[in-house]
């Protein structure tokens, strides 16, 4: 039988006609109902307040940052991440760290960092990232990463401005550019780095500047640790 220019037909009722004609109206209603109530429970989150109370999570016993996501998450919000190092910090369990390992985090914005060292508080802002290491139970480092995007004039300039509140020997950083210079000839390797510190006070801190041969970005960091 040929079926050429068939067409099937099915026959609607007006009921049904009338339920077809009814659906997108109801999707639609149902998709505004849940904006709504996405948008209240976002108007009444935690991250919406202006200044949240931080919970018992997300800052240790002695007001430092917990180091934590949801310690790092409180970072995010108030803008700070606070540490201490050394004599009175807390076990690194208190912490919210393992008794062996490290956390780092990168934070959705530059935070400044406030590390209290004995009775020295240093303070550094623009903190794009944390690494915290903890070995035998004990908060051993906290490198920090401040957020610079320059090339290796710009980082040795900015080690040279911390050198002598972290107490550094800023002729250190005066040879370095004979080593880049070398390590340029040389053409081994894509990266130089160099070390300044560590400083000999209430903590160790060591300043350490990487080139990347092929970008020519050079990004620092900014170690804190226990002094010896």
């Amino acid at each position: 039988m040929a079926t050429s220019g068939l067409r099937w037909s099915v026959a609607v009722s007006a009921r049904t006609r009338t339920l077809l004609a009814w659906l997108p109206a109801a999707v639609l209603t149902v998709i505004i109902a849940g904006v709504v109530v996405a948008s209240m429970a976002i108007q009444q989150s935690w991250w919406t307040q202006e200044q949240p109370a931080a919970s018992a999570d997300q800052k240790a016993a002695d007001g430092s940052t917990m180091l934590t996501d949801a310690g790092f998450d409180y970072v995010n919000v108030e803008g700070i991440v606070r540490v201490r190092v050394g004599e009175g910090g807390l076990p690194a369990t208190e912490l919210g760290l393992p008794a062996d390992g490290d956390k780092s985090a990168e934070f959705r914005r530059p935070v400044r960092a406030i590390i209290a060292a004995g009775e020295d508080v240093f303070v550094l802002d623009d903190i794009a990232s944390l690494t915290a290491a903890s070995r035998d139970g004990r908060l051993i480092a906290v490198t920090l990463r401040p957020d610079v995007v320059r090339g290796w004039p710009g980082a040795v300039a900015y080690l040279r401005g911390l050198s002598a509140e972290f107490g550094w020997d800023a002729s250190q950083l005066d040879r370095l550019g004979d080593d880049l210079a070398e390590f340029n000839r040389a053409g081994d390797g894509t990266t130089f780095t160099a070390t300044i510190g560590p400083s000999d006070g209430t903590a160790q801190i060591s300043g350490t500047l990487t080139f990347d041969r092929e970008t020519g970005a050079t990004p620092v960091e900014i170690t804190f640790a226990p002094a010896a």
